[in-house]
């Protein structure tokens, strides 16, 4: 005979894989403090990145897939190693980002007229791309603003729920079109990326 918690937990589960609000609610606020917490336990040193928004990230993760968990247990299980990978994948591109920042401060510690003169080229430039990428189609538009900001075509296609090969046909089609729009100026920075 099962127990009155058995029976409230194999509710509780019914409910929220067949999409019940109330039931997610509960979820939510059974797991949220305590992933936050951890979450920030991992991000210690990185100032930048939110445990807030890791672990709603991980909340929406869990909703995609309401349907695939067996029982509570597993759903705790997919929310704390979402979480712990989530927070490992914010570090790595935290640390991508911090790197790139300080290779373009380092240009900045020498105040003199040429550097700064080379810095607002630099921002023509990113403004020429950003404007040229403003003109593509739109799925290659996404795609490629995706990759400029550090995805991998693995994350971008499972986020936008397309093949890898998809992603890299669109990634080379933008780079067509690119060329016919961009300086060269434009066009190096862009291959800096890629």
């Amino acid at each position: 005979m099962k127990s009155t918690h058995e029976i409230e937990e194999r509710a509780l589960l019914t409910d929220f894989q067949s999409g019940d609000r109330m039931a997610f609610d509960k979820i939510f606020r059974l797991h949220h403090a305590s992933l936050v917490f951890f979450a920030n336990r991992l991000i210690v040193n990185y100032d930048q990145i939110d445990a807030q928004e890791i672990v709603l990230d991980v909340f929406l993760k869990l909703h995609e897939r309401k349907e695939s968990f067996e029982s509570l247990n597993s759903i705790k299980a997919f929310l704390y190693i979402s979480t712990k990978n989530s927070c490992f994948n914010a570090i790595e591109k935290e640390k991508v980002r911090l790197k790139r920042a300080e290779g373009f401060t380092a240009n900045f510690e020498e105040p003199d007229e040429n550097n700064i003169l080379s810095q607002i080229v630099l921002s023509e430039v990113y403004k020429e791309l950003y404007q040229a990428l403003e003109l593509l189609p739109e799925q290659c538009r996404n795609i490629m603003q995706q990759l400029m900001e550090g995805k991998t075509p693995k994350e971008v296609s499972q986020e936008l729920d397309i093949s890898v090969s998809t992603i890299n046909s669109q990634k080379a089609r933008a780079i067509m079109l690119l060329k016919k729009r961009l300086s060269g100026a434009g066009m190096a920075l862009l291959l800096l990326y890629f």
